[in-house]
């Protein structure tokens, strides 16, 4: 039986840094549902196996939190483990280390799975026999969950429509392509003077290719903090997020 925990290493190129230098959040979130995807298929409940069954993993919350981003050329790790399992949803967390292992970050995340064809969840707690439950473990992780975001905004700060880089193997908009839209509805000059510290999202609708999607943000009052909220065409909310930043540390 392989470890509970997977650890992988990672190293910061050239095309996955923003504009100030360091690791774009993007592209980090993106290596933890790599991190995520390859600790499930070496254990035997990954992408591999589960679609000749006819099943996927489908993202429903996502907080991640990170005090200290790697710059390019960098090695970092990231590591990932089980958290628990019920009948329909699974946590797992994530640890973000440095090349000499100082912690960077964690993340918390909760996932459903659900039949292809008919997009109903499957009991996670039968599933191969249980093999997903004799996984989880009780290594702690220090953050919060995801909270609850509230947008009040009448008028979209701007709109997008999913095109073929945005969607995923599902065939719909990829999880961390709704935070790249979102991010790229914020004031540039935020990035300049700030950090993201911390990123919560929930994810309630799937979008599609060439749908047209409208971006709402509400900004706290004297906080560099935003509510922000995907909606479809007739209104409905596919996605709602927090985004805190926080005041960046010249070296």
């Amino acid at each position: 039986m392989k470890s509970f925990i997977g650890k992988y290493p990672f190293e910061v190129e050239t095309f996955q840094v923003d504009y100030t230098g360091g690791l774009s959040f993007g592209f980090l979130a993106n290596k933890m549902l790599i991190t995520a995807g390859n600790h499930a298929n070496e254990r035997g409940f990954g992408k591999e196996r589960l679609s000749a069954d006819g099943k996927t993993w489908v993202l429903s919350r996502l907080a991640i939190e990170i005090d200290e981003y790697p710059n390019e050329g960098d090695t970092y790790y990231v590591e990932t483990w089980v958290e628990g399992v019920n009948r329909l949803f699974t946590s797992r967390n994530f640890r973000v280390l440095s090349h000499d292992g100082r912690i960077l970050g964690h993340a918390r995340s909760t996932w459903a799975l659900i039949d292809v064809e008919t997009r109903q969840p499957a009991d996670l707690t039968t599933l191969y026999d249980g093999e997903l439950a004799a996984y989880s473990c009780d290594e702690p992780c220090p953050i919060k969950g995801v909270s609850r975001a509230r947008v009040k905004a009448t008028e979209p700060t701007g709109e997008f429509m999913p095109l073929y880089c945005d969607i995923d193997y599902n065939g719909h908009l990829n999880s961390v392509k709704y935070i790249e839209h979102m991010l790229n509805e914020l004031p540039l000059e935020i990035f300049r003077t700030h950090t993201i510290h911390r990123v919560e999202v929930s994810y309630s609708l799937e979008c599609f290719y060439r749908e047209q999607l409208s971006v709402f943000i509400d900004k706290k009052d004297d906080a560099h903090e935003y509510d922000v909220e995907i909606r479809k065409p007739a209104g409905e909310v596919a996605c709602r997020a927090k985004i805190l930043f926080k005041l960046k540390i010249e070296n």
